[in-house]
């Protein structure tokens, strides 16, 4: 049992079974109430004046952001979305015609457009072993002198796999090359510990399994990585700073930072390890109903699974599915080759139907999920 449940319910309960939890978790009534005072502060005091008034509650959320990571709080940043993040850290590397990056199979289609418009840097896939996990051996055989950055997505957005980042950055110790995370789709959902990664830096949505706000991130920078690489875009009020924050800009939504905030000191106090264990319980249940159904393929294999289930129904497209499931009162998601290009192709998929259960969810939530996609299944 988890608790306190003030932090595991939803602030409003969807009026659908939600299990879109990798698009946006439903925040927490603390987190809402958070977000909705500030604004109304913003309202009465004017913005310098509810900063004013909310400073140590801002502060204390840093806290709260480096505790969970296991960073230090000169680490840790809050910027506007996990793509901004990444851009922030691909950019203060400053890489140069000929330097060389490698990502891994899963990368999100948007950090490959960032790089592609690096000139003349070169970029390289890892490969992947039979479940689309990063090889690591092989990995280590592509690297070579020019090798500046290994760039990994953690889980993915578009299916369960697990990358092995622990030992990834290893690798890139060994050979040399700053290392960074994509952890979107993980922060939040299992425990992070950023010294046992060997990470320079890392990105994370708040809106996603933190279910802190849109429009929030959490960014952390390494102090190496700081001495060696300043903010790219620091504006006028990061340029004179040399820490994390140097990446925020000072012109953003501070209703949003002080509830994501909130949000990262709810998952503490029901604890990451306690989320995560509820959260692998869940995935099985749903993985092993889909399973058993005829005309459904689960498009994930492998031991190390995250709570994101990926699949998709014979004969059926997924937008149909999605509608109809919607009629019926459920609500997941869909992930089209625009996402994860590389690995969607290596799969030979164009789209998949996406769901997740979070704290919230119940087994008889999945159950009538599983029980209405049995139904389209025969449909189709």
């Amino acid at each position: 049992m988890l608790t306190p449940a003030i932090f595991v319910n939803p602030a409003r309960p969807s009026r659908e079974i939600y299990l879109a939890n990798p698009s946006h978790g439903l925040p927490s009534a603390p987190v809402l109430q958070a977000m909705q005072d500030y604004l109304v502060e913003e309202a009465e005091w004017g913005g310098a004046g509810a900063f004013q008034r909310h400073e140590e509650q801002l502060a204390a959320g840093y806290d709260a952001a480096a505790s969970l990571i296991g960073a230090q709080v000169d680490e840790v940043a809050f910027l506007e979305s996990g793509n901004r993040a990444l851009q922030a850290l691909i950019l203060s590397l400053r890489l140069q015609p000929g330097d060389h990056v490698l990502v891994d199979r899963t990368c999100w289609g948007g950090t490959l457009g960032m790089l592609a418009d690096l000139d003349g840097v070169v970029v390289d896939v890892m490969p992947a072993d039979a479940h689309g996990r990063a090889d690591v051996a092989a990995t280590r055989a592509m690297a070579h002198p020019a090798t500046r950055c290994i760039l990994l997505t953690w889980c993915p957005a578009t299916c369960g796999i697990v990358n092995p980042a622990q030992e990834i950055g290893a690798l890139a110790r060994e050979i040399g090359a700053t290392f960074l995370i994509d952890a979107c789709q993980m922060l939040g959902q299992r425990p992070v510990d950023v010294r046992a990664l060997g990470c320079h830096g890392l990105a994370a949505s708040g809106r996603k399994w933190l279910r802190g706000p849109r429009g929030t991130a959490l960014l952390y920078v390494s102090r190496d990585f700081q001495a060696d690489h300043p903010a790219y875009l620091a504006d006028q009020l990061g340029r004179p700073r040399r820490d994390a924050r140097s990446h925020e800009q000072g012109e953003a939504s501070y209703a949003g930072r002080l509830a994501l905030g909130v949000a990262i000191q709810g998952a503490l106090t029901v604890g990451v390890d306690a989320i995560a264990a509820r959260l692998a319980a869940l995935a099985a249940h749903l993985r092993n109903g889909l399973r058993a159904l005829p005309g459904v393929e689960v498009v994930e294999s492998g031991e190390d699974l995250s709570a994101i289930v990926a699949f998709h129904i014979a004969g059926l497209p997924a937008n149909r599915a999605l509608a109809d499931l919607v009629q019926q009162g459920i609500r997941i998601g869909t992930m089209g080759s625009l996402y994860a290009p590389l690995d969607m192709a290596a799969r030979g998929l164009n789209e998949v139907l996406r769901a997740a259960p979070q704290v919230y969810t119940s087994e008889q939530d999945l159950d009538a999920l599983i029980d209405a996609v049995a139904r389209l299944s025969v449909i189709a």
